[in-house]
């Protein structure tokens, strides 16, 4: 798809589909005139190869096409969701030295009056800038080269199974990672790409049956929905990604008896998405299992019967660094390394196991507490359909735990059977139900709207 990938997909595929949105379609060709003359406009319009625009991330489709056409003219994109207020805008392209904003309701390039010393050159390879989703911690912007892009895209393809003829839906937005990376792997293989305005249950329901969707990439909470909605899984459906957070058994197990062919992933933004995958389950993984690393991927972490630590990852696919005005690469980096917030560790063959953050780890009456373990533990409770613990200051305890669920089972009922199941410390002191868990733009649970809630 138009040089998607600075050159590596070739525009041989002719009348085959590749985009549909809503009710239109473009075939390969149809697509290439579009990018071409989104590309002429932005020339015209003075953006030159290693210029960076910032784009708000709807509509979906017009940010789609901005993907495609800055890639072909070699420049760079950030997508940032449209709730952006001004203050943080000016902030993020005085950070990353960004010359353009892209109005997509005027089809036009704005300078931002904020850029780089033109006198520094950027690096030719640069190609995509994405925001780390801020779900626990400031968020950062990761600088991605085509390269990493490319690497991470055939390693995925070659992971799910995605070729030619393929139909992936994506409704992950396309200011994260995970829904920018669906635009690249879907070029690559020459499959189609069935674009979404964001996640609407109802609506990606209806698309994985009208539109035999072959491939489709969930986080966590997504998924809880899509089950709840219809448990039986569409009849053309080969791969469903799971990723961003952590997969509770009570929720993995819905999704395995019902038959769904369930693909557990692990990455960040700083690895352009995916670090390890696993091939389709056929049973449930043990805690924290993930999957084998992607090819090309070198992955610094314990075997599993040493304590866990930090995971190191380095490879073709990790970032140039996180943004500076400069666009000068090695920030967040050492020695190519990337030294992630997760911990985890190695089984014998070579699976992964991601056992939580290390700031995802709380000190209770002296004993290390592990947010995520308790997470999954109260998620097999009887009629809990979503959870989330978060960690409150105490000044007896040093912390408390509070859980936030939705579903059936009354608050008192479930804190007896955590009482049953979870020793003292683990044990939430509150409950807490809603009608659902708050969520960021990129699908996961808003642990920091959550803990503004057990305030109130």
């Amino acid at each position: 798809m138009s040089r998607m990938l600075h050159g590596t997909a070739p525009w041989s595929r002719g009348e085959t589909l590749a985009v549909v949105w809503e009710d239109e379609r473009w075939s390969y060709d149809a697509w290439r005139v579009m990018v071409e003359a989104r590309a002429h406009r932005l020339t015209r319009q003075g953006l030159r190869p290693g210029q960076l625009v910032l784009c708000q991330d709807r509509p979906a489709l017009d940010v789609l096409l901005m993907q495609h056409a800055l890639a072909r003219l070699r420049a760079i994109l950030l997508p940032l969701r449209e709730t952006i207020d001004r203050a943080e805008l000016e902030q993020l392209a005085r950070s990353c030295g960004a010359e353009w904003r892209w109005s997509a309701q005027d089809s036009e390039l704005c300078p931002t009056g904020w850029a780089r010393d033109p006198r520094r050159p950027t690096d030719p390879r640069l190609a995509l800038f994405i925001r780390t989703s801020g779900s626990s911690g400031a968020p950062k912007v990761v600088m991605l080269r085509a390269e990493a892009l490319h690497a991470s895209a055939r390693a995925s393809n070659e992971r799910l199974g995605l070729t030619a003829g393929d139909r992936y839906l994506g409704c992950l937005r396309l200011s994260h990672v995970g829904g920018a990376a669906i635009a690249y792997r879907c070029a690559l293989a020459g499959a189609t790409y069935v674009l979404q305005q964001g996640f609407e249950t109802e609506r990606v329901h209806r698309a994985l049956h009208a539109e035999a969707i072959t491939h489709l990439s969930l986080v966590p909470p997504m998924l809880a929905r899509l089950l709840d909605q219809d448990p039986t899984p569409p009849p053309a459906l080969r791969a469903l990604l799971v990723g961003g957070q952590a997969l509770s058994p009570a929720l993995a197990r819905r999704a395995l008896e019902a038959g769904w062919p369930l693909h557990l992933t692990y990455g960040m933004s700083e690895t352009g998405s995916q670090i390890a995958t696993s091939e389709r389950l056929e049973r449930l993984p043990e805690e924290g299992q993930v999957g084998v690393p992607l090819p090309g991927v070198e992955l610094d972490a314990p075997d599993c019967g040493a304590p866990a630590a930090r995971l190191r990852v380095r490879g073709p696919l990790v970032m140039a660094g996180y943004a500076n005005a400069a666009r000068a690469p090695g920030d967040g980096l050492e020695d190519e390394w990337f030294l992630s917030a997760d911990l985890g560790c190695r089984e014998a063959d070579g699976v992964l196991r991601v056992l939580g953050r290390a700031d995802d780890v709380c000190v209770i009456g002296g004993q290390n507490i592990s947010l995520a373990r308790v997470e999954a533990r109260l998620s097999e409770a009887p009629g809990v359909r979503e959870l989330a613990v978060v960690a409150l200051p105490d000044a007896v305890w040093g912390w408390r735990l509070m859980a936030f669920y939705s579903g059936d089972i009354e608050p008192d009922a479930l804190e007896r059977w955590a009482q049953a199941e979870l020793p003292g410390a683990h044990c939430p002191r509150a409950f807490r139900r809603l009608s659902s868990l708050p969520l960021l733009h990129s699908g996961k649970y808003d642990r920091h709207a959550l803990r503004d809630l057990a305030s109130k």
